[in-house]
């Protein structure tokens, strides 16, 4: 019943707010998952990205069910960097999650999320790395990116991991685990956009659980008259 009623969330998420979670429960096996578009962003315009491999495949350790999605292929190297953006815009100030592993890469490893994308060029991202042992956000103009915050992170690159954005107009907010490992701000991108999953050079991956949502509003507490 889970799986149905995530699929059904799925189809019926857009700008407006309605919750998205995709479990990857009934997508087909060995393809990308339907509502999807993989991409790729070149750093630098003289680079050519080679295919990559997004799959929905049958794990015994996912998080939730028995599918998740996987990187489970790509020679890319240097700065070309792996997308999965999904087809419908997502709200401009969200929530969003996903469980990642880092499973394999020499010169790159593990992933991120990516919102507020105008296209595969032109996005937010916040990624971990355990090779670095660190989690940074990024702005990335035309290719190019731009550090925004970058926060010592130690994990296991062979446990599943909770990774959660949360933006409201210019504030950006990561959790890292349930925990909240960084904020900054940046007006760049301002606009709605799509959101999707994100590797760098031959890093592979495997994600579940995507989940976006529409940021509830902060609430403002009112000040007494006499200051209290």
């Amino acid at each position: 019943m889970r799986s149905v009623l995530a699929t059904v969330v799925l189809l019926a998420g857009a700008v407006g707010g309605d919750p998205v979670l995709e479990d990857f429960e009934k997508a087909p096996l060995d393809a990308p998952p339907p509502g999807f578009t993989v991409a790729s962003t070149l750093g630098n315009p003289d680079l050519v990205a080679k295919a990559v491999k997004w799959l929905v495949v049958e794990d015994a350790s996912a998080p939730s069910g028995k599918r998740i999605l996987k990187l489970a292929e790509t020679a890319n190297r240097d700065e070309i960097m792996n997308l999965l953006l999904r087809d419908e815009a997502a709200p401009a100030d969200l929530c969003l999650s996903v469980k990642l592993r880092a499973d394999a890469g020499e010169e790159d490893r593990g992933g991120g999320l990516v919102w507020r994308a105008i296209d595969e060029q032109n996005y937010y991202v916040t990624r971990w790395n355990p090779l670095e042992n660190n989690l940074r956000i990024y702005r990335c103009v035309k290719g190019r990116r731009l550090q925004l915050q970058s926060v010592p992170i130690k994990a296991d690159d062979k446990s599943w991991h909770t990774l959660e954005v949360t933006m409201r107009g210019r504030v950006i907010e990561v959790a890292f685990d349930g925990e909240k490992v960084a904020s900054c701000a940046d007006t760049h991108f301002p606009a709605v956009g799509k959101i999707g999953l994100w590797t760098r050079s031959n890093a592979q991956s495997s994600f579940d659980d995507l989940s976006v949502k529409a940021a509830p509003e902060e609430r403002k507490t009112r000040q007494h008259p006499d200051g209290r």
